[in-house]
């Protein structure tokens, strides 16, 4: 997004001149990290890219950054590939782990055979009858299987050696579905906004078997007086043990009382 953004003539001198020394310094770490060779075009493609999807920290997102990196290296076929195969592995990851809580719902008998995991559309319409995807992500999630049988199975429309655009757009429509699926925030039923505005999973929605499958395990359990406190690496939770000890669970509504959360500051001592 700095790389993307035009330095205006009638900015202030001084901010002008920053806004180049930041951008150059983009620039020089992308080519020492993806080489001197092409470099103009490595960094439009960077560029192009856009910001990676925010998700619960999950293995996709491992993959999902050696696909980007493929892509700014301008391994464009294998980029394609990896963004249609990573996305056949989500949906595969999330039937056979949510398969065994949904026993008695008549979409799962769609899936119970081996050979279920090897058609996607059986594994969107499944998911999209429990109730994980929307009919948004169900089309692209369909969308997407129709880029990867157009790039594994031989259509002329490759021959020119050329997967740039195809390329850009699969790993696109993959980062927009996983940020729809595991985003850690936003407007989600199982979501609730507390205090200074960050996000929460709802009391009531920690027994759904998405949410306990995929989202508790990248949560942390904390009071509404818990804080981010800097660590080798990035930042660590601090939080009072005894808080509410011997008193009944708060709800939501009450956890989200910004009169329950002191005011913030970066250390607790």
């Amino acid at each position: 997004m700095l790389l993307s953004r035009s330095i205006q003539e009638d900015w202030e001198p001084q901010i002008r001149e920053q806004w180049k020394q930041n951008q150059a310094s983009i620039r020089e770490g992308l080519i020492h990290q993806f080489g001197a060779e092409n470099f103009e075009q490595k960094i439009q493609n960077f560029t192009d890219l856009g910001p990676a999807p925010w998700s619960v920290v999950a293995l996709h997102n491992v993959y999902l950054t050696q696909v980007r990196a493929a892509f700014v290296g301008t391994n464009y076929y294998p980029a394609l590939l990896g963004a249609c195969g990573l996305g056949e592995r989500i949906l595969n990851q999330l039937v056979l782990t949510l398969r065994g809580d949904y026993p008695d719902h008549p979409a799962t008998e769609q899936v119970v055979g081996k050979q279920s995991f090897d058609n996607w559309r059986v594994c969107i319409k499944t998911l999209q009858e429990w109730g994980v995807f929307s009919g948004e992500v169900a089309r692209d999630f369909t969308r997407l299987m129709k880029r990867r049988h157009a790039a594994v199975h031989y259509r002329s429309q490759l021959d020119s050696g050329d997967a740039r655009e195809a390329a850009l757009e699969a790993v696109a429509l993959l980062g927009g579905l996983i940020e729809a699926v595991f985003t850690p925030i936003g407007e989600r039923p199982y979501y609730f906004s507390g205090p200074i505005g960050r996000s929460y999973v709802r009391l009531d929605s920690e027994s759904d078997p998405f949410v306990r499958r995929f989202i508790l395990p990248a949560c942390v359990l904390v009071t509404p007086i818990y804080r981010f406190v800097p660590a080798a690496g990035g930042l660590d939770i601090y939080d009072d043990p005894d808080f509410g000890v011997g008193e009944p669970p708060l709800t939501d509504e009450q956890f989200a009382d910004p009169e329950r959360s002191t005011p913030q500051v970066e250390h607790p001592f």
